[in-house]
């Protein structure tokens, strides 16, 4: 009933939403079952490694999924706002964006259809639907919807508060492997569960992760950004908030453990990594996209600049090593294209010299009949 009653609502503004410095209105479910599946802020593996998603780079998860029993089942919109994006988009698949009145975006990804009228620039309510949720772009993913909220703005006091906090404590997050700086059409991601009027039960498949993590959204927001455990960071870097919640969270976890998050964790969890490129993984880049992530890097990017001077020594060597393969990817391309012009000039002077080609047969037909003749007499 009370589902019912909150998606035949046209707006929500009674609701006062339990963060109200971060949202006018607070959001409704976005799927029936009402059970998220997959945490914020976790480290996931590519590939198998995560869930079998068409994402095959190791990341941190930068949303919560919400379980749909594996089927395909009605996604609803939780909030009001107008379509900026419905359509293919990478490895998020079917997805639709939506911006609400205060600027923040909401995305659905993974869906495996529209529902009608859901297009770029039209208007939602909260609880219309969205389509159906689903496993694009790969069909050895389990069908569920993953949903990411974007900030508008960003805390100035942030971006000041690093530079005085970034050497302190035995932990780093700018260690961690993806620096999530703002997504072109998303903002900022962050925690989605205070943006939430309710909380939502988590069942990942990890159980002995409840009760030091939360057993609902809500829960774990509060520990990972309103407690932060030994070895933790507090929320108040550049870091950006998925970069936090997975900090906290292996730190919490490395707590329960008896071990520093140093111990707990390995070179397979990316711990004492630089942030990785901008634009995405090497293996999927044309030469230019890579030339143009090396730039954006090492010149243009201040955050990496400092991050490199409190980085680990294996971060370093771990970058060496990845510059050191980056530099024998462009000779391997610089050396194919040069084959490719070597073989184009070839085939250009093949042409130019046609002519002469067939003025030299002629002659030499001429001079062959002109023997014949000689022969004959």
């Amino acid at each position: 009933m009370k589902k019912t009653i909150l998606r035949g609502v046209a707006t929500l503004g009674v609701l006062a939403c339990a963060h109200s410095a971060v949202a006018d209105t607070c959001m409704v479910s976005p799927t029936d079952k009402e059970v998220v599946s997959g945490r914020f802020g976790k480290f996931r593996g590519g590939g198998s490694g995560n869930f079998g998603s068409a994402n095959q780079k190791a990341h941190m998860h930068d949303g919560l999924d919400f379980s749909t029993s594996g089927a395909s089942q009605p996604v609803y919109a939780t909030t009001e706002g107008e379509i900026t994006f419905a359509g293919a988009l990478g490895s998020a698949g079917n997805a639709v964006l939506i911006k609400r009145a205060n600027g923040d975006i909401v995305a659905y990804y993974h869906l495996s259809g529209f529902a009608n009228g859901v297009k770029r620039k039209a208007q939602v309510k909260p609880g219309q639907q969205l389509g159906l949720s689903g496993n694009t772009p790969s069909s050895s993913m389990t069908k569920h919807l993953h949903f990411t909220y974007g900030t508008s703005t960003k805390d100035a006091a942030r971006a000041k508060a690093f530079t005085e906090n970034a050497q302190r404590g035995p932990f780093n997050p700018a260690q961690l492997p993806p620096v999530f700086k703002r997504q072109d059409g998303i903002g900022w991601k962050t925690d989605p569960a205070p943006y939430f009027c309710q909380t939502y039960p988590i069942q990942d498949g990890h159980p002995e992760h409840q009760r030091i993590l939360g057993k609902d959204t809500k829960a774990q927001h509060e520990i990972l950004f309103g407690n932060v455990p030994s070895g933790g960071v507090a929320p108040d870097s550049t870091a950006e908030p998925v970069q936090v919640a997975a900090a906290n969270a292996d730190a919490a976890l490395a707590e329960a453990d008896g071990k520093t998050p140093p111990m707990y964790l390995s070179d397979a969890d990316g711990y004492g990594a630089l942030p990785t490129p901008p634009i995405g993984g090497y293996d999927t880049m044309s030469v230019s996209e890579m030339m143009m992530t090396e730039a954006s890097r090492r010149f243009s990017d201040a955050e990496w600049n400092n991050s490199i001077t409190h980085v680990s020594s294996r971060a370093l060597w771990v970058d060496y090593n990845r510059a050191i393969g980056v530099s024998n990817y462009l000779s391997e391309a610089i050396y194919r294209k040069k084959e490719k012009v070597e073989a184009l000039l070839a085939v250009y002077a093949s042409q130019k010299l046609a002519g002469q080609r067939a003025q030299t047969e002629w002659a030499h037909q001429r001079a062959q009949k002109g023997a014949v003749s000689r022969s004959i007499e």
